[in-house]
């Protein structure tokens, strides 16, 4: 299966859950979040705004703030390259021509220094293999950084092996974090 249908099957599994099934799962990927040894050692982590059908983050960006962390969101840059800006409460944010919400200002934050990212996709294997949303945006950034790199997904999009093609530059993450779909009822 190619990454362009493999990408479509994944968003699909995303895109049925219904918005009480999303809220519930938000609460869930805070819960296993915050729960990890690195994200409670992490002084500074990489979050991302979830956006569409993606397992909202709303709720992870907020406690890490109250929980005192230094928060950086992603902001794409051309040649598909990206950096992180720190965020706090009061930070504006505008929507990229990609649909995704960036932080408008704010200190840069530099690779080296992040402890914890949270690293978006569609689907992941028990391996740590990652099936992005097709940017290439991650693959490029994360080699940069020595963080922990965790992923959260639906239990429909975890295999135990890729079933789309690997790639030299695919950046595997560290540790998976599944939300049975089935449990958001």
């Amino acid at each position: 299966m190619d990454k362009k249908i493999a990408r479509a099957q994944a968003l699909v599994n995303l895109q049925n859950l219904t918005d009480g099934q999303r809220a519930r799962a938000m609460q869930l990927l805070v819960k296993q979040v915050t729960q990890l040894t690195a994200w409670q050692k992490a002084k500074t982590v990489a979050l991302t705004l979830g956006q569409g059908a993606e397992i909202p983050t709303d709720l992870l960006v907020q406690t890490a703030l109250l929980q005192g962390k230094e928060v950086s969101l992603p902001r794409v840059l051309p040649k598909r390259q990206m950096e992180f800006v720190k965020i706090n409460q009061a930070t504006s944010y505008y929507r990229h021509s990609f649909g995704m919400l960036e932080p408008v200002d704010g200190p840069l934050i530099e690779a080296t220094d992040i402890d914890f990212v949270l690293v978006p996709g569609l689907a992941y294997t028990k391996a740590g293999d990652r099936l992005g949303f097709g940017g290439g945006y991650y693959d490029r950034w994360l080699p940069q950084t020595k963080a922990t790199k965790v992923a959260v997904t639906l239990a429909v999009n975890y295999q135990a092996k890729a079933y789309w093609p690997k790639e030299p530059t695919d950046v595997q993450v560290d540790q998976i974090l599944v939300i049975d779909e089935r449990s958001l009822s």
